[in-house]
């Protein structure tokens, strides 16, 4: 059995263009879906930022000024400090003074001891 338009139907195929592949559309779907992917890179960035884990801000402060308290406390440390050094000084002075003393103290008892022996050597 055969159907009476199919001559007729097989004519009308002749004269449509066939066409393998779809038509290349406009760039709106490529635009659309490159936005779409940056997007979701960006959220992904994102979260990964807020998720991060931070070092904790480093602040440095200028030192602060020195107190009525620490300034007399060093005027004293410097006091002291100037005290020690003229102590030492004096010490030394003093055992120099000490070593001349204990040589003419020497010196007069070698004199003393060569009198008396003199002395002695005239009455004999």
């Amino acid at each position: 059995m055969s159907i009476g338009f199919a001559p007729q139907a097989t004519r009308n195929l002749a004269r449509v263009g066939l066409t393998l592949a779809p038509r290349r559309r406009s760039g709106r779907g490529a635009v659309a879906a490159t936005l779409l992917v940056a997007a979701a890179f960006a959220a992904g960035v994102g979260a990964g930022e807020l998720l991060r884990e931070r070092a904790p801000a480093v602040v440095v402060r200028a030192p602060a000024a020195p107190t009525v308290e620490l300034v007399q406390l060093r005027q004293q440390l410097e006091q002291a400090r100037m005290e020690l050094r003229v102590a030492d000084a004096r010490s030394q002075e003093l055992e120099k003074q000490i070593d001349e003393l204990n040589q003419k103290l020497t010196e007069s008892q070698d004199e003393l001891t060569f009198f008396r022996k003199a002395r002695e050597g005239k009455k004999h």
